[in-house]
């Protein structure tokens, strides 16, 4: 009974290590989804960017990098014109260059398709056309085409090829919104330091005390002016100026004019701008 009831209890362990090993050995890692670029460059050597939205009916947006700042530009829109303004990098710089590098397809849909393929996918009129040129004449040639029936992702191909992927809608969403509303820099407003008509007056004159306010953006904007006198608010302004992508010289001198009758000095601030004057 003895060697049964030890022999038993081997049998149970045994069965119990084997139970052990297969509930708790690793699992084999699954096999790694396919991941493909339509195109793949490093963003540093984009040098010029052209976009469209063809079925948007509006003009074609390009811009490029300049050689001495990095810093991307509006390019001329008149052949052998002035490059336009700098973009707004709150917008431009936080990542479009990267995205424009290569986007990561979900899926490879076809390769080599037929020309009636290309038209099923909606490249014969595609939502987005754009050309990437590198700091070494490379180009890509981008399309993209419908939008797939689950609204999630977007065909994509480029011209060379008859290859069709697919990339995420938000890729899409970001890159079409830099064409929709360009990223033209916001109104943004300095102001010089403030000068009087005269430094020393008699009680009871009117003294001038004149501002120069800038729009340094590329849009329009309004910008308002508070004036205190020994930090008394006295009087307010609001000035309007166009930005450069209208004005050679978006800027604008404003005047408040004050009187006052008791002798002394007097300071007088625009905005955290000081200038006195003296009363005598």
């Amino acid at each position: 009974m003895k060697l049964k009831a030890i022999l038993i209890l081997v049998a149970i362990l045994a069965i119990a290590g084997t139970t052990y090993y297969f509930v708790s050995r690793p699992k084999p890692a699954a096999p790694a989804a396919p991941h493909y670029y339509v195109w793949s460059f490093d963003m540093q050597h984009l040098q010029s960017v052209t976009m469209s939205l063809p079925k948007s009916g509006q003009p074609p947006l390009s811009f490029v990098k300049h050689a001495d700042d990095s810093e991307f530009y509006f390019a001329p829109t008149v052949a052998g014109g002035p490059d336009g303004p700098m973009v707004d990098n709150q917008r431009w710089g936080g990542g479009i260059p990267l995205l424009l590098s290569g986007p990561g397809a979900n899926r490879l849909i076809l390769q080599n398709a037929t020309d009636a393929q290309v038209a099923d996918y909606g490249f014969n009129t595609p939502n987005l056309t754009a050309t990437l040129t590198l700091d070494d004449g490379k180009t890509y040639e981008v399309q993209v085409g419908d939008l797939n029936p689950e609204g999630t992702n977007y065909y994509t191909r480029l011209a060379s090829n008859n290859d069709i992927y697919t990339v995420d809608k938000s890729w899409y969403d970001v890159i079409s919104g830099i064409i929709s509303k360009p990223p033209y820099n916001p109104a943004n407003f300095t102001i010089e330091r403030p000068t009087v008509s005269a430094a020393e007056v008699t009680a009871d004159t009117p003294v001038d005390i004149s501002v120069k306010v800038t729009n340094t953006g590329s849009l329009a904007g309004s910008y308002d002016l508070v004036m205190k006198i020994n930090g008394d608010v006295i009087d307010t302004k609001t000035v309007t100026l166009d930005g450069d992508l209208v004005s050679s010289d978006p800027s604008e001198v404003v005047t408040f004019t004050v009187t006052e009758a008791v002798a002394g000095k007097y300071i007088v601030s625009i905005n955290t701008r000081n200038v006195t004057f003296t009363v005598k």
